[in-house]
């Protein structure tokens, strides 16, 4: 189910998002440890994206944070060193939900937690470490 969604949420992005600061691009075969290039249209650097997408709805700033997960080591750490961000992605509703989460959360108190997986865990409300895309 997480792929299939995931799916949804890349076509959306790479095929019908609108930003007048922000796109995305896909990656190359060879680029590993990450899922998309979110391009500053303005400068046209880019930066390594995560995508986490979630067929739910956004209410409030701790969905953002609701089953983050990352399911590979090398995910994890290049979100720690700040070379990814996050695509918080929520398909639930119409217009999707767009959010960038940087890894300023990790130096508010979050802190990803070893289980079979890394975990995103801490307070309900992480301010200046997101903002919304669309």
């Amino acid at each position: 189910m997480t792929r299939k969604i995931e799916d949804i949420a890349r076509l959306y992005l790479l095929n019908e998002f609108s930003h007048d600061t922000y796109s995305f691009e896909n990656k190359q075969p060879e680029d590993k440890g990450f899922d998309l290039w979110l391009v500053d249209k303005e400068s046209g650097t880019k930066r390594k994206a995560e995508l986490k997408a979630h067929n739910g709805t956004y209410q409030r700033p701790s969905n953002l944070f609701e089953r983050l997960i990352f399911t590979a080591e090398i995910e994890r750490e290049l979100f720690e060193r700040g070379d990814t961000v996050i695509v918080r992605v929520f398909i639930g509703t119409q217009p999707y939900r767009v959010f960038i989460i940087t890894n300023a959360i990790l130096s508010s108190g979050a802190a990803l937690e070893a289980e079979a997986r890394y975990v995103l865990r801490g307070q309900i409300n992480y301010d200046k470490s997101f903002f919304e895309l669309a």
